[in-house]
Formats: structure tokens, C-alpha cells, sequence
């Protein structure tokens, strides 16, 4: 009975975690939104840019992650409902759009 409740206080929380990973679309946005400092993607078109070819997107289990093909370096990674954006240069080089700072000068 030990055996039992020990392995449930293991499965469960993994099998959440697994049906609750932040997939390929939640990361583009995150990305997209962190370059930008916008508040919400207003079109949708966005995500069918060919600039995403450029991204690799990697799941392991319980942890997603997505990495730059050419340098081979981590853009943004997740676990369930968390997404941390490594790289926030990266979609500012990619789809070529200005910084913030640069627009504030102007």
C-alpha cells in the first residue's frame, strides 16, 4: 500500500506537468511579445511568419525549449506554465524590429 501511494505522489504531479507544458505556439508568443513589449498579439498571421524557420523547438517530457538553428543557442524554455525568454535579441534580429530604446530617441 506504501508502494502505491508513493508511486501516485510521483505520477501525479509528473502527468500535470506533461499535459501542461507550454508547446511551440505559447513560446512564439512569449518571444514575440518580449521583443515587441506589446501586450497581446493582435494577429495571428504572426505565427505563420517564415522567420519561426529559424527556430528549433525541443520538448523533453515535462520541459519545453526552443534554440536558434544556425547558432545553436537557447532562446526560451518552459515547464508547465512558467516561459522564460533566454534571448530577447533574438526576435529583434529576425523579424527586424527596432528597440525601444532606439524608437525613444527619435
Amino acid at each position: 500500500m506504501k508502494a502505491l501511494i508513493i508511486i501516485l505522489l510521483v505520477a501525479i504531479p509528473l502527468g500535470y506537468a506533461y499535459y501542461n507544458k507550454p508547446l511551440l505556439a505559447a513560446h512564439q508568443e512569449k518571444i514575440y511579445l518580449t521583443a515587441t513589449g506589446a501586450d497581446a498579439i493582435t494577429d495571428e498571421e504572426i505565427y505563420s511568419q517564415p522567420q519561426w524557420d529559424g527556430l528549433e523547438f525541443r520538448d523533453w517530457l515535462i520541459v519545453t525549449a526552443t534554440q536558434d538553428k544556425q547558432k545553436q543557442s537557447l532562446v526560451s524554455w518552459g515547464f508547465v506554465g512558467y516561459l522564460k525568454v533566454v534571448d530577447p535579441d533574438w526576435a529583434l534580429k529576425a523579424f527586424e524590429l527596432k528597440t525601444q530604446d532606439a524608437e525613444g530617441g527619435k
